[in-house]
């Protein structure tokens, strides 16, 4: 799963590492940068100026922002990984038919991240979900877990572990595999308040052309509009027959 032979350069990590935190806090400093990352100040200093006169940050005074550079290459990346426009299409007709939050997402090295969202829910909140996903307690992320051979499964587990989001988030792997088997059986997964308080979904796998699973669909909402027969029933076979339609014109281009 995740290939850890090669050498790898601590100094590239700790640049990374800083613009990680440079997206996640949408500004630093030197000093709250001296606080998170355990390398001498000085070091800092010269990856912060490496990173300003390679354009991916923005100093003003002693703050750091990220460049607008990064937007240009995320359109890049995300239009090589992209939703044909009918797929889209086809994407935003089930958000309509269902009137919840449709998610397509990519997997990449044990994550789940966004590819495209589309909502026909008043209630949705543009703008403010995350961007990459853990399986273990989401409905595609589950979905996809259960299609892959058990040692992979264990090595993405290793990876990124089983972090809890909420008190009904599975934090145990064995529960998690049993879990798993029944997802296997029916063909789709729900999460019930596991990813988030109050929120539910049904997920599936989207597969590749040869059949390996590239990435997944989900639909959901608020709990109290969404109940668990409706997940099972038309939600989860208004999925399928997207899942069904997104694979049949190969739409996810990898």
């Amino acid at each position: 799963m995740f290939d850890n032979d090669g050498r790898k350069l601590k100094t590239t990590r700790t640049s990374l590492r800083i613009l990680e935190l440079a997206l996640e806090y949408e500004r630093v400093t030197l000093a709250e940068l001296d606080r998170m990352i355990d390398k001498p100040k000085s070091s800092l200093h010269s990856h912060l100026n490496t990173l300003v006169d390679c354009r991916y940050l923005v100093k003003d005074g002693d703050v750091y922002t990220t460049s607008f550079r990064f937007a240009l290459l995320g359109e890049r990346a995300r239009q090589q990984n992209r939703l044909a426009p009918e797929a889209i299409r086809t994407v935003d007709r089930l958000a309509a038919t269902a009137g919840e939050e449709v998610n397509v997402t990519v997997l990449e090295y044990g994550r789940l991240l966004m590819v495209y969202g589309s909502s026909d829910s008043e209630t949705s909140e543009d703008g403010s979900f995350r961007r990459e996903y853990d399986l273990h307690n989401t409905a595609a992320g589950k979905a996809v877990l259960a299609e892959l051979d058990r040692d992979r499964v264990e090595r993405i587990l290793d990876e990124w572990g089983m972090p809890r989001e909420t008190e009904a988030t599975i934090t145990d792997r064995e529960r998690l595999y049993d879990c798993l088997d029944e997802i296997a059986d029916q063909g789709y997964a729900i999460v019930d308040e596991e990813f988030a308080p109050g929120l539910v979904a049904v997920g599936a796998t989207v597969h590749g052309p040869d059949g390996e699973p590239i990435g997944g669909l989900s639909v959901g909402g608020p709990k109290y509009r969404i109940d668990m027969d409706r997940l099972h029933g038309d939600l989860a076979e208004q999925l399928l027959a997207t899942v069904e339609s997104l694979e049949s014109e190969t739409t996810l281009l990898r």
